[in-house]
């Protein structure tokens, strides 16, 4: 198949505005299936599969599936390992993956549908679509567009309202997740930076179809996945016939991995399936990244969105900082993000490009539009090293820039982070002494105006903590000292422990509660900080 690309002409041209505007064995060791004989250019398929063995074996990973698509054909394109701990079945390019926040050019790119038929604007109030949706200023409120939403220039706080999507299942639903943006403040500044927010997503869902008349599943499925011709790619409910060679998610090591049983490859799709919840084979990903390359048409000339709309969503909306180490591995002068891409130069070259992360999986898919070069990764583990070694070394096999072994690069840095981390004392090692009143003082239902209602109760002299929407924030609460205890998930895949801090007034009785997140994951986002939790009103009794 041949894909026109988009617009090679201009590419260099844009390029050098863009740079002047920047400030035991394992399955891992088996052979891959479906690869295909050495090529010419970049590496060979011999190269690329011990490439992705060493990956494999390097960051434990169980499975992966790679491919390349270079000037509209498929070069590479192989399975590797296991598709789940503990089974036999291997990984091929017909295995479904979760792709995460690569979901997000799909997003993108069913706008783009919409605007081209002149039901959507890109630069147009999104509230003249979606009247429910307030932010926390009117100005914001009444001027905030699908660019705003899709380049996360909005303002809010980076991943606000992530409680709402993770951990599943929990019982919110788009209406309220829309409903919840009001209450958060806009401390980024309205296009004032990069703030990477994944309800905005939702919120560009809803918009998309209350503009077009049909669910973003079905939108997305149905005006851009049949079109192209990808049976094996959903946004929507996944056919049973369709449940089958999936891979799944793993957590731990080559010794010990463990499947993720609650982010499993659903058949519904989850309220957070825009921002990060399609699933798609590696064939149909190196589809679809050919059609990206060919400015939105399809290996049999269908056109699913315009020119005008590939130029838009590639355009540079956002711009984010470059740092020195930046410049000096990766020669990069600019970074921006785009409309559900990421954008940057590589050693002279424009790359469009997007990761996508969630427990258990992990994506990339990287383009250099003027090479017509796309390669996909896809991974079923959280080993955001290996997806970034593999991708990586494939990358600069087709640049002129300085070359090294990405692997180990990849792996000392993993040495380096490891080294620094200070393991927290369990709570079982810290001195907590008795609470500084009485536990019933702590009982009692509070209430947030977006998480909804939580439940502190006491069950055999101890407290406990329950969210009634979100189940899985569930467990005991252990004192530390004073009026602060840590909650401890039941659920400890969860791996998002908080501090539960109870504010009392002078007459001592509860005013507020205050979380925040207990860093002992090495994460840095604190979903728990914007949470106002008081106490539930008494609830009404009927007149007599």
């Amino acid at each position: 198949m041949t894909h026109r690309p988009l617009l090679p002409a201009l590419l260099p041209a844009l390029l050098l505005v863009l740079a002047g505007c920047a400030t035991a064995q394992t399955p891992a060791a088996l052979p891959a299936t479906d690869a295909p004989a050495a090529r010419s250019g970049g590496l060979s398929g011999s190269e690329v599969d011990q490439l992705v063995s060493r990956a494999m074996t390097a960051f434990d990973v169980p499975g992966m599936a790679v491919g390349v698509i270079e000037r509209g054909e498929v070069v590479y394109a192989a399975g590797h390992g296991i598709r789940e701990a503990g089974r036999p079945e291997r990984v091929d390019t017909d295995t479904l993956f979760r792709l995460a926040s690569v979901t997000k050019a799909f997003t993108s790119a069913a706008a783009a549908v919409l605007v081209d038929e002149g039901k959507l604007s890109w630069d147009g109030p999104v509230n003249e679509v979606l009247p429910a949706l307030r932010m926390n200023e009117p100005w914001v409120t009444a001027n905030i567009s699908m660019i705003d939403l899709l380049a996360h220039r909005s303002g809010l706080p980076a991943h606000a309202g992530d409680l709402l999507l993770w951990p599943v299942p929990n019982a919110f639903t788009e209406d309220d997740i829309v409903a919840a943006l009001r209450h958060f403040p806009l401390e980024a500044g309205f296009r004032a930076g990069y703030t990477y927010d994944n309800v905005l997503y939702i919120v560009a869902a809803q918009a998309i179809e209350q503009a077009g008349g049909l669910g973003w599943g079905e939108t997305v499925d149905q005006r851009l996945m049949a079109p192209l011709g990808l049976e094996r790619c959903f946004a929507g409910v996944i056919p049973e016939s369709q449940m089958r060679n999936l891979a799944a998610p793993h957590n731990g090591d080559a010794d010990d991995w463990t499947v993720i049983e609650r982010n499993r490859i659903p058949s519904q799709p989850d309220k957070f399936s825009p921002a990060g919840g399609i699933a798609c084979s590696l064939d149909d990903m190196l589809t679809w990244v050919g059609t990206q390359l060919a400015g939105g048409v399809g290996p049999d000339g269908t056109a699913v969105f315009s020119p005008a709309a590939a130029r838009m969503m590639w355009a540079p909306h956002n711009w984010l900082g470059t740092s020195s180490s930046q410049k000096e591995l990766h020669g990069t002068n600019f970074r921006a993000y785009g409309l559900g891409w990421r954008l940057r130069d590589v050693h002279g070259v424009m790359e469009v490009s997007h990761t996508g992360s969630l427990d258990g999986w992990r994506a990339h898919v990287v383009m250099v539009p003027e090479r017509e070069l796309g390669i996909v990764v896809l991974v079923n583990s959280s080993s955001s090293d290996a997806r970034s070694a593999v991708s990586t070394q494939i990358l600069y096999s087709y640049l002129d820039a300085p070359q090294r072994d990405w692997v180990a690069w990849y792996g000392r840095e993993a040495e380096a982070a490891s080294a620094i981390e200070e393991a927290p004392p369990t709570p079982a090692e810290i001195d907590t002494p008795q609470p500084a009143r009485p536990l019933s003082r702590y009982t009692g239902a509070y209430t947030d105006p977006w998480f909804g209602q939580v439940s502190i109760t006491l069950v055999d002299d101890a407290l406990r903590f329950a969210a009634d929407k979100a189940p899985k924030f569930t467990g005991p609460l252990v004192h530390q000292s004073g009026d602060l205890f840590l909650a401890r998930w039941n659920d400890r895949e969860v791996d998002m422990d908080a501090w539960v801090r109870f504010v009392f007034d002078p007459d001592g009785h509860v005013t507020a509660v205050r979380m925040n997140r207990h860093f002992e994951s090495g994460s840095g986002l604190d979903h728990f900080r914007y949470l106002d939790l008081v106490p539930a009103p008494a609830p009404t009794r009927g007149g007599r």
